[in-house]
C-alpha cells in the first residue's frame, strides 16, 4: 500500500497517531510530495468537520509544510458547506495563537481568493480573530474580485480615514483593469478623494452613494456602470 492510500485510510479513521508516525517515516522528498497529496487529494474530499480536524493535526506536526493545505477549503466554500464555527477551527486558532500568531493572517490571505460570500469572509475573520480593520484591508487587497472590492468599501466606511482610503485606491489602480478602475471610482466619489493618478470612465451620481453599501448586489450593479436598484414601498 502506497503512502497516499495509507494516509487516506488513517485520516478517515481519525488515527492521528498513525498519521504522525507515517509522516515521521518519510524522507524530505517524500514529505514534500505528501504536502501536495494532502493539499490536492486528501483534504479536498473531506467534509467540513474532518477537514478542519485533519488540517489542525498536520499543522501541529509541521506547520511550515502543511499550512498551505488550507487552500483545499475551496470545495467547501463552493458547495456552501464551509462552517468556521466548527470546534476544530477554534482549536486551530488557539494553537496558532500560542505558537505562531502571524500564521492566522497568512491563513486568511490564502483563503480569501477562494471564498464566495460576504458571510464566509466575515466568518473567517471572526473565527481567526482578525479584528483590526487595517489588517482586514491588507487581506482583502490581495484579491482582485467584486466581493473583495465590496468588502474593502465597507471596511473603509468603518474606518472613515481618507489617507487609508487613498492608499487602498493607489494599490487597486496598479491592477490596471476596468473593474479595478470602477472600484476606485466608487471609493473616490464616496470619500471625496482628489488627485488620483488615473482617469476613470465610471460616473457616480450623488444619490447613488447612499445605496452602494446596501448589499453586495447593489454595489455590483453600480460597479458595472448601472443605476442602483431602488425599491420603493
Amino acid at each position: 500500500m502506497g503512502n497516499r492510500e495509507q494516509v487516506t485510510q488513517l485520516v478517515d479513521a481519525r488515527d492521528w497517531t498513525g498519521v504522525e508516525r507515517l509522516l515521521g517515516s518519510l524522507s524530505n522528498m517524500e514529505l514534500r510530495r505528501m504536502e501536495r497529496v494532502m493539499r490536492e487529494e486528501v483534504l479536498t474530499r473531506l467534509d467540513n468537520g474532518l477537514f478542519w480536524e485533519t488540517l489542525l493535526h498536520i499543522i501541529i506536526y509541521k506547520r511550515a509544510a502543511f499550512l498551505s493545505g488550507v487552500v483545499a477549503v475551496e470545495h467547501l466554500a463552493r458547495d456552501g458547506t464551509l462552517d468556521f464555527g466548527n470546534e476544530w477551527v477554534k482549536r486551530l486558532y488557539e494553537y496558532l495563537r500560542e505558537t505562531n500568531e502571524e500564521s492566522l493572517v497568512k491563513l486568511c490571505s490564502m483563503m480569501m481568493p477562494l471564498l464566495h460570500t460576504e458571510k464566509q469572509v466575515e466568518g473567517m475573520f471572526k473565527a481567526l480573530h482578525v479584528e483590526n480593520e487595517v489588517t482586514k484591508l491588507l487581506v482583502l487587497l490581495k484579491v482582485d474580485s467584486t466581493l473583495s472590492y465590496y468588502l474593502i468599501f465597507k471596511t473603509l466606511k468603518l474606518i472613515e480615514n481618507k489617507t487609508i482610503a487613498r492608499k487602498c485606491c493607489m494599490a487597486i489602480i496598479k491592477r490596471q483593469n476596468d473593474m479595478a478602475y470602477n472600484a476606485v471610482s466608487l471609493i473616490k466619489a464616496y470619500f471625496g478623494l482628489e488627485d488620483l493618478p488615473a482617469r476613470f470612465s465610471l460616473k457616480v451620481e450623488e444619490y447613488e452613494l447612499s445605496h452602494i453599501d446596501r448589499n453586495f448586489d447593489t454595489f455590483l450593479h453600480v460597479l458595472n456602470g448601472k443605476r442602483p436598484r431602488i425599491d420603493f414601498l
